[in-house]
């Protein structure tokens, strides 16, 4: 066994004994190249790992769980979904990951109805209600934004797609910045620090919980910003100008703040939570929701939704529809 696989076992080893990232890099007296190094061979070593445990659990009698071949096939349905500045939302069924697995088989041309699928799954108006009880209003660095994305919402639902985007847009790198440990009187981080985040989780956390999972929302994540939303705009266009920049300085004609782009930002939002929780271990607070916490809201934004079925103003200024939703 190599040193580098020494430590990371060691690395492994006094995390699970419950000690802190913070206080393994101290313990073990690792510089900052050297934790990068070790980091990493903890967080692969602790990858295959589960794999082989879940490569076991799939002959164990009454045991039901994702199969590595499954995940395999997630990695790469979510692969060529992020060619296209999208991802399989965090509350995918098994039959919504079959139908967009045969449905990426035909892009670019399926590519509407795939956001048709998504966008059912990621706005209906029990999901976001959950995401901000059971989430957003509970997780450090994202509970300073509930009322932003509870505008943001209400703008989705009375199909005010431009309001929407750009209330939204802001807020995947505030909280990126705050997860980082940065606040507001300081210096805000490096750009590249900030593009590498995901990549280089690692270093915040080699022993996340449901590691396979959390490896393939960091993959995703990582090439959404860096060849989507963060991709230089000397480099190109963004795929459907899903891009902070563009947003930022209106650099070209071309839409940006769409329907699609909405959900987009939505679902990648979604799973920043879900890679959140894997990475610190917290508690999933949607499991203790009941449905009297969650009834008014639901019925709230479904009241709003339904409002679309008259003229309103966003249909007369904004040229949008009751269709935009359904």
């Amino acid at each position: 066994m190599s040193r580098a696989e020494q430590i990371g076992e060691e690395i492994i080893r006094m995390i699970e004994s419950g000690n802190s990232v913070d206080s393994v890099k101290v313990s073990l007296g690792l510089s900052t190249d050297e934790w990068y190094r070790f980091a990493s061979k903890a967080y692969n070593v602790y990858l295959n790992r589960d794999k082989k445990k879940r490569k076991e659990d799939e002959f164990k009698a009454h045991t039901l769980c994702t199969t590595n071949e499954q995940i395999d096939e997630i990695l790469d349905l979510n692969n060529t979904l992020a060619d296209y500045a999208l991802l399989m939302p965090i509350l995918s069924t098994m039959g919504d990951f079959m139908q967009l697995k045969i449905l990426i088989g035909t892009l670019p041309s399926s590519e509407s109805r795939i956001i048709e699928l998504i966008g059912k799954i990621t706005m209906h108006p029990k999901i976001r209600v959950m995401q901000k009880k059971g989430r957003f209003e509970k997780l450090e660095h994202f509970k300073i934004f509930t009322k932003l994305i509870d505008a943001a919402t209400l703008s989705y639902y009375r199909t005010n797609f431009i309001s929407c985007y750009l209330t939204l847009l802001p807020i995947v790198e505030g909280t990126i910045i705050r997860w980082m440990g940065y606040s507001e009187t300081e210096t805000k981080p490096e750009f590249e620090e900030i593009r590498k985040f995901f990549k280089n989780s690692f270093l915040r956390q080699p022993c996340p919980r449901n590691v396979l999972f959390f490896n393939i929302y960091i993959k995703a994540c990582d090439k959404i910003l860096n060849e989507h939303f963060y991709k230089p705009t000397s480099n190109g266009n963004s795929y459907a100008n899903f891009n902070r920049h563009v947003a930022s300085h209106i650099l070209n004609d071309n839409q940006f703040a769409t329907k699609e782009n909405c959900i987009r930002l939505f679902v990648l939002i979604d799973i920043m939570t879900e890679i959140y929780l894997y990475e610190t271990k917290s508690i999933d607070h949607r499991f203790n929701l009941t449905n009297e916490e969650m009834a008014d809201e639901i019925e709230l934004l479904a009241t709003t939704m339904i409002g679309n079925c008259k003229k309103s103003p966003e249909h007369e200024l904004l040229g949008t529809s009751i269709n935009d939703l359904m």
